[in-house]
């Protein structure tokens, strides 16, 4: 069912065996990849695996073939680097003392499959299809959007104009407001974390999501996370995910991350190029406060101060 498709994303191949999405040649064998499963990989007796997608803090992503479906989608495999490890297709628990967190972790990860199944119904987050459990641990197969990152776009065109970079942003800030009214936290928006697909941006990755004002754990995204995120034994609320909004949209309109909040604490150097709009670096500067107090206190309010600006 897949003979005639990218060994590594499944698009299909052309007459003479190239990819014309990724340019994978299908006869040229993969990099290994000790962190992900190889190629070929059959979950559950129906998801093939393909190439990864991304591999972060949480775990990995990676194109699949549904062959039951017969349609493109991603996977997401539990695997946190940092207290987890691979052996054979297993992920396993680095030591008996870090199995609780293991467990933890892989729980609050197929929660992310309940919680993206309730809100399943909004247009800028990907519908999850599936979850199960193998190989030690956990899986979600979630709907295959085509598009760069909007890291990847910033990265090769360069900062973005403050109204093209509402235009793209303001639908899924309004999403992650509806996200929070559910009473749950995204706690990893980032430009990475935003897929730009055909006519529209979408918001993916809720493997590290939680019910507002539960403890949260180590992993997180540098450069992204507020002061609060940093904490061992520290509560978030939505305004950490108000946070990350701002340093998403300081990144599109700047072409770089604002400083780690850790750095900030320290001596607060974060700037803002003189072309910025008065309104933009003041709309910033409140979502980026390092007291969570002095920030927006929902998205909602940080989006009725954003549409002053065109």
């Amino acid at each position: 069912m897949t003979e005639n498709l990218c060994p590594r994303c499944f698009a299909p191949l052309s007459p003479r065996g190239v990819c014309p999405e990724c340019g994978r040649r299908a006869s040229r064998p993969p990099r290994p990849d000790p962190r992900a499963l190889p190629e070929g990989t059959l979950l559950k007796n129906r998801y093939v695996l393909g190439g990864t997608i991304g591999e972060g803090g949480f775990g990995v992503t990676y194109f699949a073939f549904d062959t039951m479906r017969s349609a493109r989608v991603a996977v997401k495999e539990y695997f946190p680097f940092t207290v987890a490890a691979r052996v054979g297709k297993a992920v396993e628990a680095r030591s008996p003392e870090l199995r609780g967190r293991f467990s933890l972790g892989k729980k609050r990860f197929t929660d992310e499959a309940k919680n993206m199944a309730a809100i399943k119904d909004l247009k800028d987050i990907p519908t999850a299809l599936d979850y199960f459990s193998e190989n030690g641990t956990a899986y979600i197969v979630m709907e295959y959007i085509e598009g760069e990152t909007l890291k990847d776009r910033v990265f090769k065109k360069g900062k973005m104009k403050e109204g093209d970079a509402l235009a793209l942003l303001r639908p899924v800030f309004s999403s992650l407001a509806l996200i929070h009214d559910a009473g749950l936290l995204h706690r990893d928006v980032s430009a990475d974390n935003i897929i730009l697909g055909k006519g529209c941006a979408k918001l993916i990755d809720f493997g590290s999501s939680v019910s507002a004002g539960r403890q949260q754990s180590l992993e997180l995204k540098r450069r992204y996370a507020p002061p609060e995120q940093y904490e061992k034994d520290g509560s978030v609320d939505r305004r950490a995910d108000v946070y990350a909004a701002g340093a998403t949209l300081y990144y599109c309109v700047t072409g770089c991350l604002p400083p780690e909040a850790t750095d900030r604490l320290r001596q607060d150097r974060i700037s803002f190029p003189a072309r910025l709009s008065p309104h933009m670096r003041a709309a910033l500067t409140k979502a980026l406060s390092l007291k969570k107090e002095d920030r927006y206190a929902d998205m909602r309010e940080m989006l009725a101060d954003l549409d002053g600006i065109n």
